[in-house]
C-alpha cells in the first residue's frame, strides 16, 4: 500500500495517508466529470446555434421568396398591408434589403443618377485643385515667419533658447549669440512685469512641464498642425471653420499641410479619407486598397459638392457604408441624402441647437418614464450622441444594426429613439451594476452576441408615449432655452 500511495505524491514528499488519498481521487473524479458536461453543454450550444441558423436561412428564404413573388409586384397596394408590416418587422431578408430600402425611402429631394455623377465629377475636380494648391505652397521660411517678426516673443522661447546650445560651422559655442539675439527682439518690459526674484519659484516649479511641452511639440509638430479628425460629431466643417478661425490665426512655423478649410468647405472631401479608414475595419473592404474606399469616397464626397452648407460630419461614413453595402452606390446615394433630411439626422447634421434640445429633452422624459432605475444612474451623454449620428451602425454587430435599419427606414427617425430605450431595457441589469466608465465603454460597443429577437423584445416593451401624448408631441411641446441652444448642441 505504500508503494501505491508514492505513486499518487513524488517520492521526495510524505506518503498519502488511505483516507487523503481517497479524497483526492473523489475530487479527480468530480473534476474529470464537470469537464466532460462542460464540452457536452458546449457541443449542446454549438448544434442548437447551428440549428437555429439553419432555421433562420430557411425562414429568410420563405420570406425572400414571398416579397419577391408577392409583396415587391404590387409594392404599392402591399406596403402597409398587414403581413408586409409583420414580415418587414421579423427583419428583411438580405437578398432583398437593398430593393427595399429603396422603394421605402421617398426620393423627395428628386435626386437623379445624372445628379449624383455631376457631383462626383465636381467633387474629383475640387480634390485634384485642392491637391495642386498644396503642392505648391512652400514650408515658410523660419526668418520669414510671424513670430520672428513680431517683436513680442514670448518668454517661453527666451527658456527654451537658455536650454538649447548648438554649434557653429567653425565649432563655436552660439548659445550666448542666440540669448543676445532673443534678448534683442524682446520688448522693455521691465516696467510691466514682477522682480524676477518674486517669480523665480514659480518659474522653477513650471520648468519641467515646460520642457515636456517642448519635447511633445517638436515630435509632435506634423501631427499638431493636421486637420483634426477628432472633433465632435455635431460640428460639420462649415461650422468648424467659424469657430476654430482664432485658434488658426494663432499659428505658425507650419510645416504640415495648409488646413483646407482656408480655401473652401468643399474641399472637406478630403478630410473625408481619414475617416473611411476607420469605417467596419473588420470588413477590410473600406479602408485604402479595399473595394470600396473609392466607391465610399466618392459618394461622401459628392455629398459635401452637393450640401456645401453642411459638408461632411463625423459618423456619415457609417451610414453611407450601410447603404452601400446593401446596394450600388448612386442608389445608395439618393437613399444617404433623403435619410440625412429627416427631421431627427438634419437637425443634428445641421446643428439645429433649438430642435436637438426638444429630442433630449423629450427622450430623457421617456427614459425617466419607461427605466427610472437607468435614468440618473445612466446620462445619455455617454451613448446618445454616437447612436444618433452613425444609427446604431459603429456601436451595433452589422447584422443587428441592418435590422434596427428595416424598421428605422420604414417608421422614420423616432426608431432611433426607440431603439436606444430598447437597448437600456436589454441591459438594464448588467448597467446597474457598472460604473460610469465601464458603463460609457459598454455602451459604445455592445456585445458582439447581441441577440437581433431578444432586442427587438426589449424595444416592444418600451413605450414611446406618455400622457397619451407621442413622441413628437412630446418633442413639440418641450420649451426651449435659447441661452442654452449652443450649449446643448456641443453637447449633443
Amino acid at each position: 500500500m505504500s508503494s501505491h500511495l508514492h505513486i499518487l505524491r513524488p517520492s521526495n514528499l510524505p506518503a498519502k495517508t488511505t483516507e487523503e488519498a481517497l479524497r483526492h481521487r473523489a475530487e479527480h473524479a468530480r473534476m474529470v466529470e464537470a469537464a466532460r458536461r462542460k464540452v457536452e453543454r458546449e457541443a449542446a450550444a454549438r448544434h442548437a446555434r447551428a440549428q437555429e441558423s439553419l432555421r433562420m436561412e430557411e425562414r429568410l428564404a420563405r420570406h425572400a421568396r414571398e416579397w419577391t413573388a408577392h409583396i415587391l409586384p404590387d409594392w404599392p397596394a402591399q406596403k402597409n398591408s398587414k403581413r408586409t408590416l409583420e414580415l418587414w418587422w421579423s427583419g428583411l431578408p438580405p437578398s432583398i434589403r437593398g430593393r427595399v430600402w429603396q422603394l421605402a425611402i421617398d426620393n423627395k429631394l428628386n435626386i437623379s443618377l445624372d445628379l449624383y455623377q455631376d457631383f462626383v465629377a465636381k467633387a474629383k475636380q475640387k480634390l485634384q485643385d485642392a491637391q495642386q494648391r498644396r503642392k505648391k505652397l512652400k514650408v515658410i521660411n523660419r526668418q520669414t515667419c510671424a513670430c520672428r517678426k513680431n517683436p513680442d516673443v514670448p518668454t517661453i522661447q527666451v527658456e527654451q533658447a537658455k536650454t538649447t546650445e548648438s554649434k557653429n560651422d567653425d565649432g563655436t559655442d552660439t548659445t550666448d549669440h542666440d540669448l543676445a539675439k532673443a534678448e534683442e527682439s524682446l520688448p522693455q518690459t521691465e516696467d510691466r512685469l514682477p522682480k524676477m526674484d518674486d517669480r523665480l519659484p514659480k518659474l522653477e516649479e513650471r520648468l519641467p512641464q515646460t520642457e515636456e511641452r517642448l519635447s511633445i511639440s517638436k515630435t509632435d509638430d506634423s501631427i499638431e498642425n493636421k486637420p483634426r479628425l477628432s472633433i465632435p460629431r455635431n460640428f460639420s466643417e462649415q461650422n468648424l471653420k467659424s469657430h476654430c478661425v482664432e485658434a488658426e490665426t494663432k499659428k505658425c512655423c507650419s510645416k504640415s499641410n495648409p488646413n483646407l478649410l482656408d480655401y473652401s468647405d468643399e474641399c472637406s472631401m478630403e478630410l473625408i479619407q481619414l475617416d473611411i479608414a476607420r469605417t467596419f475595419p473588420h470588413l477590410c473592404i473600406f479602408q485604402p486598397g479595399g473595394p470600396y474606399f473609392d466607391v465610399l469616397h466618392e459618394l461622401l464626397a459628392a455629398y459635401v459638392c452637393y450640401r456645401p452648407d453642411i459638408g461632411y460630419v463625423q459618423g456619415m461614413s457609417f451610414i453611407a457604408a450601410v447603404l452601400i453595402l446593401n446596394m450600388e452606390a448612386p442608389q445608395a446615394f439618393i437613399c444617404f441624402a433623403n435619410l440625412l433630411d429627416g427631421p431627427v439626422m438634419r437637425a443634428a447634421f445641421t446643428r439645429d441647437g433649438a430642435m436637438m434640445q426638444r429630442l433630449w429633452k423629450a427622450y430623457s422624459t421617456l427614459l425617466r418614464h419607461n427605466l427610472p432605475a437607468l435614468a440618473d444612474h445612466v446620462a445619455p451623454e455617454l451613448y446618445l450622441l454616437e447612436w444618433l449620428y452613425t444609427a446604431f451602425a459603429k456601436a451595433m454587430p452589422l447584422d443587428a444594426a441592418c435590422r434596427v435599419w428595416d424598421v428605422f427606414i420604414r417608421d422614420g427617425d423616432t426608431f432611433l429613439f426607440n431603439t436606444a430605450l430598447g437597448i437600456l431595457h436589454l441591459y438594464q441589469d448588467e448597467l446597474k451594476d457598472k460604473d460610469f466608465i465601464s458603463a460609457a465603454q459598454f455602451l459604445t460597443k455592445l456585445p458582439e452576441d447581441l441577440c437581433p429577437e431578444a432586442l427587438f423584445k426589449s424595444i416592444s416593451a418600451v413605450s414611446m408615449s406618455m400622457d397619451g401624448m407621442s413622441f413628437e408631441e412630446l418633442v413639440s411641446c418641450c420649451e426651449v432655452e435659447s441661452s442654452l441652444d449652443d450649449d446643448v448642441t456641443v453637447r449633443l
